[in-house]
Formats: C-alpha cells, sequence, structure tokens
C-alpha cells in the first residue's frame, strides 16, 4: 500500500513542469502581443488620449481646462515645454503673449480651430483656413477679422518680429487665379499681413509673409482630417534669438545696396 502511494506521488511530480511551461509560454504570448500593439499605435491618437488625460489628471494646469491652465487644442503646454529646454530661450514676455492670446481663442470658442505653442522660434498660432478663408478663396471672412486683429494686437505689443505663414494640403492647385499651392498659401498669408497692419497697428518693418504650400504640414496628409489640420496660416512671434537674424537689415539698412553695389 506504501509502494503504490509513492509511486503516485513520483507519477504527480514529473508531470508538474506542464504546469510552469504553459504559463510561461502564455506569458511569452503576452508579451508579444503586448509588443505588437505597441509598434502600431497610432500617434496622433495616443498624443489626443495623452493630453486628454493631462487635463482629466490636473484641470487647472497645463493642458486642462481652468483658468490657469491651457486646453490640449488652443492652448500652450508651457510648463513642460519650459521644462524641455525652453526656459533659458524664451523671453517671459512671449510667454504671456501665448497666454494672453490662448485666453481670447477659449473667449472666442475657437478652441478646436486654433492652436498655440511656444516653440524656440517663438510663440505660434496655428489657425486653420476653415476659419479664415472659404475654399479657393483668398478674402478673410468677416467673423475671422476681428479675432486677427486680436491676436495682431498682441503680437504687436510683443515688439518683436512677426512672420505670417501660409500652409495648404497636398491637394494639388491648379487655377487662373493659383497655378499651384505656393500662390495659394502665400496669398492667404499675405492678406493676414495686410490685415495686421492696416488694423492692428503693425509696423510694416517688422512682418512678413511666406508661403510654405504643402511642404511644411504639421500632419501627414493621410486623412480628411489631417489635410484640414494642414489647411492654415500659422502666425509666429518670434523669439529673440529669431527676431535678432530678422532684424539684422533693419539695423543695417544700407547692407542691401552695399550688396548690389559690390
Amino acid at each position: 500500500m506504501a509502494r503504490r502511494k509513492k509511486n503516485n506521488a513520483e507519477h504527480d511530480n514529473t508531470e508538474r513542469w506542464l504546469l510552469s511551461y504553459a504559463d510561461f509560454i502564455t506569458l511569452l504570448m503576452i508579451f508579444f502581443v503586448v509588443m505588437y500593439a505597441m509598434s502600431n499605435v497610432d500617434a496622433q491618437k495616443y498624443q489626443v488620449l495623452s493630453e486628454s488625460l493631462a487635463g482629466a489628471l490636473n484641470p487647472s494646469g497645463p493642458g486642462g481646462t481652468g483658468s490657469g491652465g491651457t486646453s490640449s487644442g488652443s492652448g500652450i503646454d508651457v510648463t513642460q515645454e519650459l521644462a524641455d529646454g525652453l526656459a533659458d530661450k524664451i523671453d517671459p514676455k512671449l510667454i504671456a503673449a501665448a497666454e494672453e492670446i490662448t485666453k481670447l481663442i477659449r473667449e472666442k470658442n475657437l478652441q478646436d480651430k486654433v492652436s498655440v505653442s511656444v516653440q524656440e522660434r517663438g510663440v505660434v498660432v496655428g489657425v486653420m483656413n476653415t476659419v479664415l478663408f472659404d475654399p479657393g478663396s483668398i478674402q478673410i471672412r468677416q467673423e475671422a477679422i476681428p479675432t486677427l486683429i486680436a491676436i495682431g494686437q498682441i503680437a504687436n505689443d510683443v515688439h518683436n518680429y512677426i512672420r505670417v505663414e501660409g500652409n495648404t494640403d497636398d491637394v494639388p492647385m491648379n487655377t487662373p487665379q493659383f497655378p499651384s499651392n505656393w500662390e495659394l498659401s502665400v496669398s492667404r498669408a499675405t492678406q493676414v499681413l495686410k490685415l495686421f497692419i492696416e488694423e492692428s497697428n503693425v509696423s510694416p518693418d517688422k512682418i512678413s509673409a511666406v508661403g510654405y504650400g504643402e511642404y511644411r504640414p504639421s500632419v501627414p496628409n493621410t486623412s480628411s482630417e489631417n489635410r484640414a489640420r494642414n489647411r492654415k496660416v500659422d502666425i509666429v512671434i518670434l523669439s529673440d534669438a529669431f527676431d535678432k537674424s530678422e532684424s539684422t537689415l533693419l539695423d543695417n539698412p544700407d547692407a542691401s545696396s552695399e550688396t548690389e553695389a559690390d
């Protein structure tokens, strides 16, 4: 009787390794499934998720919707961006201007159409074309004019150089007025520039307009939503370092004539 129990115990012990093996295989499978899922994360969706979580966890701070922070769609994550190395490069007056523009955008309820970010080159206000223009037109919509004038006034108070950048998506433009996206983007940027000069009292020697066409997209032109985000005008209040490079010719008005004489 004792010998039979011993044999049964030995038989049971020899099969226990199967449990450990099965657990190991299961964990290994889960590991590779997770790795595969992580490698296929949609970057845009991940960014939206991370911003939403930031707003939910800190509603009064950067990325939230309280008065002390900024919304994820139209605000500036000042704390995070300065922590990433911009503290020594961005003048506090630019931060103040960015926060004032953000407040304006909230008051106008344009959070999903206008973005404000602090970058090394300065404060970048991205205004989607759905706010500014009708399709194929360069005439600024009447309802957008007061907001643009206010943005121009805030930018003008900083006294740094302002650059207006026109952008399009990758859908080709081919009309008698606009043979390509180059003409369309620079014409729209020029319309905003003229409004700033005429209505926001921006000095003509402190502002310029450029058109990038479809060649500087904010996001890949892989969907209609992304293309809509790329059709925009960026208003850039340049940081001090970039402002100095733009102001070189202003400080030396004879430089261009000397170059031509040579």
